[in-house]
């Protein structure tokens, strides 16, 4: 596979950028460059590791399927993706929200050729800042994000002041703790989409949103796409099961 010559010094632009991922894809979803730091979070040696393979076959499908559901809308409607975030596998092997910028490369007759994506982690290192109180509110999020969110709550639970909970969240993640809740959400929400097959309104409720109007906004907003380009895409693939349906209003 090789690089379109309109994206070769794009590609060499993003090549020894540690923190920065960049990747080129194909119209049909296959890597045709990557820089290391995309290597090293999709869990590859190097580049070469990476070319000809898909999202599908390096991150969790639940993943995948998200960024393969930009890919149609992108190649679909010829928009960009501005200050988009993402889940991403971080080097630690954790899950990270990156900030994306996503478009199309196109030939000198105007047509695509390409997806371009770079991607930058949200996450500001913060090395001397105490995470006693705010791992404890972490872990509490994590398991409980579908209930109603409060800060008061939540701080208590921290043992902390609700203002100094939302500092310590803000330094060090780059986040407030409701911003957090609405990410868990999400990151729940696509999981459940791609896993099973319950309605979305089923889905909504789950992870703890008002109703399926709800879901749909938050998804749009942080993701760029919609539950039901979501399932859509999943529906498609060849996943060689059918997901199983789940039902109640808490994950498991």
């Amino acid at each position: 596979m090789t690089v379109p010559p309109e994206a070769e010094a794009l590609v060499t632009l993003f090549e020894d950028l540690p923190h920065v991922m960049f990747s080129l894809k194909s119209l049909d979803g296959r890597y045709v460059a990557v820089n290391q730091a995309f290597a090293d979070r999709a869990s590859c040696r190097s580049p070469l590791d990476v070319i000809g393979r898909r999202a599908e076959d390096l991150f969790a499908p639940e993943l995948a399927l998200s960024y393969e559901a930009q890919d149609d809308v992108l190649v679909r409607t010829a928009r960009s993706f501005r200050r988009q975030l993402e889940l991403i596998n971080r080097p630690d092997g954790g899950l990270g929200w990156y900030v994306t910028n996503k478009s199309l490369i196109k030939d000198r007759a105007g047509r695509p050729v390409a997806i371009a994506a770079v991607s930058v982690d949200e996450r500001v290192p913060a090395p001397n800042e105490p995470m006693d109180g705010l791992a404890v509110a972490l872990l509490h999020i994590r398991a409980h994000f579908q209930e109603p969110y409060s800060l008061p709550d939540l701080a208590a639970i921290a043992q902390l002041t609700p203002g100094a909970l939302e500092r310590r969240m803000r330094r060090v993640l780059g986040l407030s703790p409701r911003q957090l809740v609405l990410r868990a959400r999400v990151e729940e929400a696509v999981h459940l989409l791609v896993t099973t097959s319950m309605p979305l309104s089923a889905v909504a409720t789950a992870c703890g949103f008002f109703d399926q109007a709800a879901l749909n906004r938050q998804m749009r907003r942080l993701l760029g796409v919609t539950p039901g380009s979501v399932r859509k895409v999943a529906a498609t693939r060849d996943r060689g099961a059918k997901p199983v349906a789940r039902g109640g209003n808490a994950p498991s």
